[in-house]
C-alpha cells in the first residue's frame, strides 16, 4: 500500500536522493512512491519504490548493481538515507530494504 506523504515530505525525499542521483521522476502510484533515478557516474538506472505493508515500511531498490560496487554504495546509502527521514517522519518502526529481491538490513 502506498505510503500517503505530504508534497513537503515528497520534496524532502527528492532533496535525500538528489544528494547521490540524478531524479527522472517521482510519481505516486496506488500502490507505491515510484522514484526514477539515474546514477550519472554509473551511467546506470535505479528505480525506487516505497510502500507499506503489515506496518512495515519497504523500500524495494531494482538497479543493476551485480557487477557495480560503487552503484551498490550509492542506492543504499540513498535508501538509508530516506528510510531515515521516513520513519521519522511516518513513526514506522519496523524497515525492510530490497535490492534486486534480496532483503537487507541497515
Amino acid at each position: 500500500m502506498r505510503i500517503n506523504l505530504s508534497e513537503n515530505q515528497i520534496a524532502e525525499i527528492k532533496q535525500i536522493v538528489q544528494k547521490e542521483l540524478l531524479i527522472k521522476g517521482i510519481e505516486p502510484t496506488d500502490e507505491y512512491l515510484f522514484i526514477h533515478c539515474f546514477s550519472k557516474k554509473q551511467k546506470e538506472t535505479v528505480y525506487y519504490h516505497l510502500f507499506s505493508e503489515n506496518d512495515t515500511l519497504i523500500i524495494r531498490c531494482y538497479a543493476r548493481v551485480f557487477d557495480n560496487l560503487g552503484l551498490v554504495v550509492i542506492t543504499r546509502r540513498t535508501a538509508k538515507n530516506v528510510f531515515e527521514y521516513l520513519v521519522n517522519q511516518t513513526g514506522f518502526q519496523n524497515t525492510i530494504y530490497l535490492e534486486n529481491g534480496i532483503e537487507f538490513r541497515f
